[in-house]
């Protein structure tokens, strides 16, 4: 089963209106990472009423269409907000910034922000499209250092600067999970039992992780989901519905007796996305 695929992208955050780049500090921080970006002409700097907008073609990474066989290279681009924009997330988005201890005053300190995203980029392999917008925001930070922090919009993932610094160490696939992909936590009205979900890979096509639980320190439960995510993640989504997979002691720790069992289903809580849903055994919550 599959998710519908959506438009990845990322915000910077600012507190005050971020000093514009130049087109060619723009291009130099993109071919630092990309590497050159040839001839092909690229826009100019759109100084319009809606802010500055960059937009650079990625030779490198082309999308094959049917009209044009040779393929099109995808787009990095670059929008800077209107002036005192900031970003407008409701109680439900706010309960789940996990990731940054101020969050609450990171958020309402934003007043403007940038808009990372990559035409065309929807029709790339999904390993592409995490490589692409991972250099694009390192390219973008190159090119704003006032940036206060980093939003996943369609992930509800809130890291800073620094944090995505630090995770320049690891791989693709952690990298990514770590950066723009958010594991959240809810509780169950009147059960006494908990859901933890992951959001974020649903806007390549790829299925979630979820568990519906009681009894277990949601915190094994956590890292337990990022094991399964990291997983999906590097090996293609190879689990299918119906397979069982290692399971976690009250201790977290990762045990072959007893298998858990795995579905493709509904999400439990939204938006409405596939997942991968992980029966617990005797620790499941809900009737199953």
């Amino acid at each position: 089963m599959e998710n519908k695929i959506e438009i990845m992208m990322v915000q910077l955050l600012f507190k005050n209106k971020p000093a514009s780049p130049t087109t060619e500090q723009f291009r130099n921080a993109l071919e630092k990472r990309f590497g050159d970006l040839g001839d092909v002409p690229y826009a100019e700097t759109a100084r319009e009423s809606s802010g500055d907008m960059f937009m650079f073609p990625l030779p490198g990474h082309k999308v094959i269409l049917q009209d044009n066989p040779d393929g099109v290279p995808v787009m990095a681009a670059f929008l800077a907000s209107d002036p005192g924009s900031g970003i407008d997330l409701d109680e439900m988005k706010r309960s789940q910034l996990w990731d940054v201890p101020n969050a609450e005053q990171l958020i309402s300190e934003c007043k403007y922000t940038v808009l990372v995203n990559t035409m065309l980029g929807a029709a790339l392999p999904y390993k592409e499209q995490a490589e692409i917008m991972l250099l694009q925001v390192e390219a973008a930070l190159a090119c704003y250092p006032e940036c206060i922090g980093i939003y996943a919009p369609q992930s509800g993932k809130l890291i800073t600067p620094e944090m995505f610094e630090e995770q320049k160490k690891f791989g693709l696939g952690e990298r990514f999970i770590h950066l723009f992909m958010n594991v959240r936590f809810f509780n169950v009205a009147d059960a006494n039992e908990m859901v933890i979900d992951t959001l974020g890979f649903f806007v390549f096509g790829g299925a979630e992780v979820q568990v519906h639980f009681k009894e277990l320190d949601p915190n094994h439960v956590v890292n337990y989901v990022y094991n399964i995510a990291s997983y999906q993640f590097n090996n293609d989504f190879p689990i299918k519905s119906g397979e069982t997979i290692d399971s976690i002691d009250e201790n977290g720790k990762i045990q072959m007796d007893p298998q858990w069992t795995v579905q493709y289903e509904n999400a439990l809580i939204d938006p409405e996305r596939t997942v991968l849903d992980i029966n617990c055994g005797k620790y499941a919550g809900g009737s199953r």
